[in-house]
């Protein structure tokens, strides 16, 4: 379905039944993740899509395009997988930003590999990051993600913020009896002006051995934060956006 956008003349936007319309393009560059976190993948074993099932560069390209161009996208999420294992990555940002009407480029990751890449990303015309780090400890990071890369996630954040690439976001998911405190990581984001978001756990892994009982609400992280700071809701209306934020 397409409707007509005011001020857009001769371009059509993307809406639903309900006519919504949307703004927003994800594009997923790539299945493969150099993390296993055991609320998204197996550690060992899983079989990755052939490189002939994936978007090629030109393809993505083109698809991003035709969103900005001719149906009103103005926000581009590159995502995966692991986006920045993806060859070609900066240039796919590079021609992304380069578009008429120039859209927000941004990228979810889990940094790895953004020491490396944050400042040319940043060069390519890259707006923004978001990070998923669920904890600081060393050894629930290794549970959670069946890696020891906590030190590479880290170093991509600050790599990130002096690049630019602010306000960098922190997406984190807490499960019970692994990484049940939130209040770390919260001091962490505030001492280094990150914003962060907490996700209840979905049942997205592969595994299929999600328990409603492993969960952690956001009315159990609300109550623990609260405890700890000083929390105000954000007086700002947020639209049809699910989260709930606070100040």
């Amino acid at each position: 379905m397409t409707i007509s956008l005011p001020g857009l003349v001769g371009r059509s936007g993307l809406a639903d039944q309900h006519g919504r319309v949307a703004t927003d393009l994800r594009v997923s560059l790539t299945d493969r993740c150099n993390l296993r976190c055991t609320y998204c993948m197996p550690p060992e074993g899983l079989n990755w899509l052939p490189t002939s099932q994936i978007l090629t560069d030109d393809e993505i390209n083109r698809l991003v395009r035709i969103g900005v161009e001719e149906l009103g996208i103005n926000e581009i999420r590159f995502t995966g997988g692991e986006p920045l294992i993806r060859p070609g990555l900066v240039e796919i940002v590079r021609k992304a930003k380069a578009l008429t009407p120039s859209p927000e480029v941004s990228i979810t990751t889990n940094a790895i590999g953004l020491e490396r890449l944050a400042r040319p990303l940043a060069d390519a015309g890259l707006d923004r990051i978001n990070v998923s780090l669920d904890t600081l400890d060393k050894l629930q990071f290794k549970q959670l993600t069946h890696r020891d890369r906590i030190e590479d996630v880290l170093a991509g954040l600050v790599a990130a913020s002096d690049a630019g690439l602010t306000p960098v976001k922190v997406n984190a998911v807490l499960m019970r009896g692994l990484n049940e405190d939130p209040v770390p990581l919260l001091a962490f984001c505030l001492e280094h002006d990150f914003e962060l978001r907490y996700i209840e756990q979905m049942p997205l892994d592969a595994q299929h051995e999600w328990k409603r009982d492993q969960m952690i609400t956001a009315e159990e992280i609300l109550e623990k934060l609260q405890a700890a700071v000083i929390l105000t809701p954000d007086p700002a209306h947020r639209g049809s956006a699910p989260a709930e934020t606070w100040l």
